[in-house]
């Protein structure tokens, strides 16, 4: 592998992160970091999922998720409910509370890309979405 494809790749890497503002403590305007949102985020799709499916979607450390999943038990976004017959499994739900987050943090995202894109031009959008497209694709064949 040549170096200067790893350097350029965790250039832009870097540049992202930065660019989707997700290193700041409130992601998105809410009160939870990004891991956070998007373990929140994980369960407002899958509705019932359980920790570790979570840790397999996300690709994220067991001890981490389980934090995660303690602080927005406390704050009231979700309740769990033990499956009969486990050994100690549980499915994850919104509350009222989580749900409201979880759509108040998709629209903010989607405001976020519209302001940070409003003034792009068509055909560089489209550009844009092609490429990411290609990005998606074309690392999805190693996985």
């Amino acid at each position: 592998m040549n170096k200067n494809i790893i350097k350029r790749i965790r250039q832009f890497n870097r540049y992202y992160t930065i660019w989707l503002d997700v290193m700041n403590k409130g992601y998105l305007g809410t009160k939870i970091s990004w891991p956070e949102s998007r373990v929140l985020f994980e369960i407002y799709q899958n509705q019932g999922i359980n920790a570790t499916e979570i840790c397999k979607h996300l690709n994220m450390d067991k001890s981490y998720v389980s934090r995660i999943l303690a602080k927005l038990e406390k704050n009231g976004s979700i309740t769990k409910k033990l499956v009969l017959g486990s050994k100690g499994i549980k499915q994850l739900y919104l509350t009222k509370t989580g749900v409201e987050e979880a759509k108040r943090i998709d629209q903010n995202a989607d405001n976020q890309i519209f302001e940070k894109l409003k003034n792009m031009e068509s055909e560089d959008c489209d550009r844009l979405c092609e490429a990411m497209i290609l990005i998606e694709k074309t690392m999805r064949k190693y996985e």
